[in-house]
């Protein structure tokens, strides 16, 4: 009775995670920045509270958010915050003087921050980093053609990955990242996709070139998926929150995508024409 439950619980949750997604893709500028800035606060939000409470607790809390949900971020850590998404916010629409002003800020608090707070540093850059470039393909005239395929071909990783994973088992590719995650699952995520890629593009492109790109990406997607769920054993967590019902927090649910985002944008920077974008 309560996996019924859970597993309604995160239908209902999925479903209206994937009308959030189709509404901010289709809408205007308008709603789209408001969204994104919303998504952009609460994951820097959760990766902010990650940490503080790493720094307070004396033992393993792991597989449980009770301790997680009575730790608050610090006032100086949401000026941060609300710098972060301005900054973001004026590169949508570049006011460059706006931009230098709140780079100064952010500057200025990574400045402040001791040596220990490096991991703080490079979570928050890799985080916001991915939401900047989204700002960017929002840009582009294919824009929905390169967000749509990117949030399927994560979604088509992860399930392969989970599904060969769990049928096969095997050794696993590190207990000290994932304890879930075996070289079998890996292999899953890396061949279904390709023939995920082929069967819907084979008639516009190289094959070579749809095999070649669906084995980049789909590294690069598991990587994103291993980065968060090292950071959150670092922080003794399983989840980054219980924002989403059945589905843990922001972060969670965008492990692979910012690094799926950030990797396309930047060859999309140098002109690589992969072969969804069309």
């Amino acid at each position: 009775m309560i996996k019924e439950n859970v597993l309604i619980v995160r239908s209902i949750s999925s479903i209206i995670m994937l009308l959030f997604f189709f509404i901010m893709i289709f809408s205007n500028d308008l709603i789209f920045i408001l969204m994104l800035q919303l998504i952009l606060f609460l994951a820097n939000w959760e990766l902010l509270r990650l940490i503080e409470f790493r720094k307070k607790i004396n033992k393993k809390y792991e597989k449980s958010n009770f301790f997680l949900s009575r730790c608050k971020i610090k006032k100086y850590d949401f000026l941060l915050i609300f710098s972060i998404n301005f900054f973001v916010l004026f590169s949508f629409f570049s006011y460059e003087i706006l931009q230098v002003i709140l780079l100064t800020m952010i500057f200025l608090f990574f400045w402040k921050l001791s040596d220990r707070d490096y991991i703080k540093i490079i979570s928050i850059i890799y985080v916001s980093c991915s939401f900047l470039f989204l700002t960017y393909l929002r840009g582009e005239s294919n824009f929905v053609n390169i967000i749509l395929f990117i949030v399927i071909f994560a979604m088509v990783v992860d399930i392969s990955a989970l599904l060969i994973g769990k049928t096969f088992g095997g050794p696993k590719i590190s207990s000290n990242i994932s304890p879930n995650k075996t070289y079998s699952g890996c292999l899953g995520g890396l061949f279904i996709p390709i023939i995920f890629c082929i069967i819907f593009f084979k008639n516009d492109q190289n094959i070579s070139n749809i095999i070649f790109s669906s084995i980049i990406l789909s590294l690069i997607a598991q990587s994103g998926d291993l980065i968060e769920s090292k950071f959150k054993r670092y922080c003794f967590i399983k989840d980054s929150s219980n924002l989403i019902p059945g589905h843990g927090g922001v972060l969670d649910r965008l492990d692979s995508l910012m690094f799926l985002i950030i990797f396309v944008s930047i060859m999309n920077l140098f002109d690589y024409n992969f072969f969804f974008i069309v």
